[in-house]
């Protein structure tokens, strides 16, 4: 078992406000690990640290023998590459193109000139089916196209993980499905998988392994089955969603 990233004693607060006390976790090479846990409990918080979005107030990130808590910002723009972060709200550029959106990145991270980047760019909207959508704007798509132009972004990098933030928030159930499909091809191939996500859907077809947050502190590390059949309270409301009880 190779750990791909891994946090110890992470405490992260904004303001008054104490987000994370005290969570260790890691995450394994090649295996989907959902982050879940009820609204507000530090999900993305803890996750965003990963690639250095969040720097914590104590505790150290690791992303395999890295120290990202540590690195530089020229050392974090190479750890992104590898370890690529997909937002929950497509941050797509209006002004450009579906192939520039993507183009652009692959640009900025390689160097590469224009027509090579483009060439990657169009490779990668292709293989996932929405290589029609390369000259319409962002803003003409649905939500689910979207999320899968996002997506083709971030995999038009060659990331070794993929980090998703509620990847089918504000999908219908047709297109959350072939979002999930897409996904589980990528798990299929070998590529490590961090999904926070509260859709019990996505979570019974894709994970590995489930992470579970509470009040800013890890409930529950388990194997997906060991998760959904347990019986602690916390894990069992949210499995069952009901409104009363510990959460």
């Amino acid at each position: 078992m190779i750990r791909v990233a891994q946090v110890e004693n992470l405490h992260k607060s904004f303001g008054d406000h104490k987000v994370l006390t005290g969570v260790s976790a890691y995450f394994v090479e090649h295996r989907c690990t959902f982050v879940a846990g009820p609204s507000g409990t530090g999900k993305s918080v803890l996750v965003r640290h990963l690639v250095g979005l969040l720097h914590p107030d104590s505790g150290s990130v690791h992303y395999r023998d890295q120290r990202v808590d540590e690195l530089s910002e020229r050392e974090l723009f190479d750890l992104r590459r590898k370890c690529v972060y997909v937002f929950q709200h497509p941050t797509l550029f209006d002004s450009m193109s579906v192939l520039e959106n993507v183009s652009l990145v692959v640009r900025h991270h390689f160097g590469v000139r224009k027509r090579e980047a483009d060439n990657i760019a169009m490779a990668q909207l292709k293989e996932l089916g929405v290589d029609g959508r390369a000259r319409l704007q962002p803003g003409s798509l649905s939500a689910g196209e979207q999320k899968m132009i996002s997506l083709a972004r971030a995999l038009a990098l060659k990331p070794e993980t993929l980090i998703l933030d509620e990847p089918t928030t504000g999908l219908d159930p047709y297109a959350a499905r072939e979002l999930d499909q897409l996904v589980d091809g990528l798990s299929g191939k070998g590529m490590s998988l961090i999904i926070i996500s509260h859709d019990l859907r996505s979570m019974r077809r894709l994970a590995d392994d489930v992470l579970f947050l509470v009040g800013g502190k890890v409930r529950l590390a388990l194997p997906s089955e060991q998760f959904f059949a347990s019986r602690d309270p916390a894990a069992y409301q949210f499995v069952n969603g009901l409104v009363e009880g510990v959460l």
